[in-house]
């Protein structure tokens, strides 16, 4: 049966997409707090700049990393006779609070002659607890990569976190050749979206509704 009134039958449509056109920029808008407040609570540890920064690491003096790690800009490159042991480290910080992370992420490359096939990131409580994340070596595919680290729970009092440690992924002082170049490390809440993703849901917020006001066009 045919409708006696197409434009009645599609009144509905355009009172929806009305309200829709209306609450647009509202959702586009708290999409983007949304991914500014949450990439704010981002910890990071260290950035590996140049110079002395409060709370950030330094060489283990006495470790195999001393005197062969080279200090870029925004990072450091371990390399000549370097184990993989704890190498890099920050003790005796001010307590901080971290119970609301769930991953460790760490931007960084492998380098020509490295064959640890792993190392850790360590953290120490102020009651002398320490927990230690075992990092894959293969998750470095190729060239500068963050990788990404599940807390799956804490085992020390994270909320009263006061310093941490990289390398040691050997239970051996002197084991396997550690070769890596280091950009960041931090840690993040699991909710937190990557800006990428932040980007691909406004860009995929902004299709659905061009495509959907091309489709009530059409009817």
């Amino acid at each position: 049966m045919c409708d006696s009134n197409p434009a009645a039958s599609r009144f509905p449509m355009k009172v929806q997409l009305d309200h829709l056109k209306k609450f647009t920029p509202l959702l586009s808008f708290l999409l983007a707090l949304w991914c500014t407040k949450a990439g704010a609570q981002i910890i990071v540890l260290d950035d590996f700049t140049t110079g002395p920064q409060a709370g950030e690491g330094s060489v283990i003096i006495g470790s195999s990393w001393q005197g062969q790690v080279t200090q870029g800009l925004t990072t450091i490159t371990i390399a000549g006779t370097a184990h993989d042991d704890n190498g890099w480290r920050a003790i005796n910080l001010p307590v901080f609070d971290a119970s609301a992370m769930h991953s460790i992420t760490i931007t960084g490359q492998l380098d020509a002659g490295n064959l640890a096939p792993s190392f850790n990131v360590e953290f120490f409580d102020n009651n002398f607890g320490a927990q230690a994340f075992s990092i894959s070596s293969s998750s470095f595919v190729s060239g500068m990569t963050t990788v990404s680290i599940p807390i799956e729970s804490w085992l020390i009092d994270s909320t009263k976190l006061t310093g941490w440690t990289i390398g040691g992924g050997d239970s051996s002082t002197t084991g396997p050749d550690f070769r890596m170049t280091l950009d960041q490390l931090a840690l993040s809440p699991s909710a937190v979206p990557e800006p990428g993703a932040c980007a691909a849901l406004a860009g995929a917020l902004a299709l659905g509704f061009a495509a959907w006001r091309r489709r009530v066009r059409l009817h």
